[in-house]
């Protein structure tokens, strides 16, 4: 796949088969919509096309609404995601005054037809392009039937939910990651750099690696402790994660993402990792005593082995 964060000037593909939207998350409703664009290009021996966006079309509507930890996937998890899906070409965007006063009819004339050479539209159930949503599959038969042929992919449903990345970043935020996960089709996961911290874990014998983001872009889970795995290097190892503020031992203002690995004794820092997400466990709380802290600690560890049966890597 190649992938682009701007329009071409001149013509770039005779015929494709597109489809549009944020796409964030890449959950199992999107891979649905991207999948029949792949089927249908791959029939026609025509190109397969998504256009999407660098930045959310909420964060331009509303200024105050900043993109920080607001993501499911950051430009680099997107990238990886749709690619997966067999896509040949991603375009992403700024969602800016250009694109978001652009009418619907300009945007098919001057982009999708002109450069794209479009020769089928696919979209999802609600998603509309152009300026005032006026775009969509209706518009488009009505008015270019003759040109483009557009599809509509119904909703995907989990246990009478439909798939949404608003909803599944509700459940991320409310820690329900086993959720989440089941809509996304994968494990949510956290990219980033292994750091040093207090060292607090490894005084109270239970050693951690502590977790930069790579993008701060990344919806953070709530508060609490998580059966994870740390992939490093590619091997994975498993441990339990707890992301949070730590109110025990230091009280911090800032969200810290610290996993202790089980039977692990590497030095790992430094490294670019790849945290897994499973199950949350528990909230966090602060407790009367290192002591207490110490017993809870052994009780996750004892909890989260008890589990690992049952755990595997999706991605």
């Amino acid at each position: 796949m190649k992938y682009f964060y701007n329009f071409p000037e001149i013509p770039f593909i005779d015929r494709s088969v597109i489809t549009i939207g944020m796409f964030d998350g890449v959950h199992l409703g999107h891979a649905k919509v991207v999948a029949k664009c792949v089927k249908i290009a791959k029939q026609k021996g025509i190109s397969s096309v998504v256009i999407s966006f660098s930045n959310h079309p909420s964060s331009y509507f509303n200024s105050k609404n900043e993109s920080k930890n607001s993501l499911l996937s950051p430009d680099k998890e997107k990238i990886r995601w749709i690619e997966s899906l067999g896509i040949d070409y991603l375009f992403m965007i700024p969602f800016d005054n250009y694109i978001a006063h652009l009418p619907a009819e300009n945007f098919i004339e001057d982009i999708l037809l002109a450069k794209f050479g479009i020769n089928d539209l696919v979209l999802g159930y609600d998603n509309r392009f152009g300026f005032q949503r006026k775009g969509s599959v209706d518009f488009v038969n009505e008015h270019y039937s003759s040109q483009i042929n557009a599809y509509s992919i119904d909703v995907a449903k989990i246990e009478n939910e439909i798939i949404s990345s608003s909803l599944i970043k509700e459940y991320v935020i409310q820690g329900n990651i086993s959720k989440a996960n089941t809509m996304l089709g994968r494990s949510y996961s956290l990219q980033g750099k292994v750091v040093h911290g207090h060292h607090k874990g490894r005084e109270l014998g239970f050693p951690t690696a502590n977790i930069e983001l790579e993008d701060i872009d990344k919806l953070i889970p709530g508060l609490g402790v998580y059966i994870s795995c740390l992939k490093v290097d590619g091997t994975p190892y498993y441990g339990v994660t707890n992301i949070g503020k730590r109110p025990t031992i230091t009280q911090d203002t800032y969200i810290s993402i610290e996993t202790h690995l089980f039977d692990f004794q590497d030095d790992i820092y430094e490294k670019e990792v790849e945290l897994y997400l499973f199950e949350k466990i528990r909230d966090e709380k602060k407790f009367n005593s290192l002591q207490e802290l110490i017993e809870q600690i052994s009780l996750d560890i004892k909890f989260t082995k008890s589990q690992l049966a049952k755990i595997h890597i999706t991605s």
